[in-house]
């Protein structure tokens, strides 16, 4: 019997990989994977998500939009802000 399969987490993972072969500059650097515990609350204009990967000038943040559906995009590190936990104004990641 299979196990089942959360068809959520795969998507997701899908869609990190391709935003990995679309990184906006292929000589930035290896892509390094930030562990779940130490993926940081983040701003980028009016998105708040959480901060997944980086170079050594873009990272990689996921966000879920006011519909609910999953994003995942690389933004200049310039652009990037931390934001505690109190100021965040994001939906759930899980």
């Amino acid at each position: 019997m299979r196990p089942k399969q959360d068809s959520k987490a795969f998507a997701r993972m899908m869609l990190q990989t391709e935003a990995e072969a679309k990184h906006p500059k292929p000589d930035d650097g290896k892509i390094m994977e930030l562990e779940p515990g130490a993926q940081p609350l983040v701003r980028v204009g009016e998105v708040y998500g959480r901060a997944i990967k980086y170079t050594r000038t873009y990272g990689l943040v996921e966000w879920v939009d006011d519909r609910r559906d999953y994003h995942v995009e690389w933004f200049p590190a310039g652009q990037i802000k931390r934001v505690a936990q109190e100021s965040w104004r994001g939906w759930p990641l899980a």
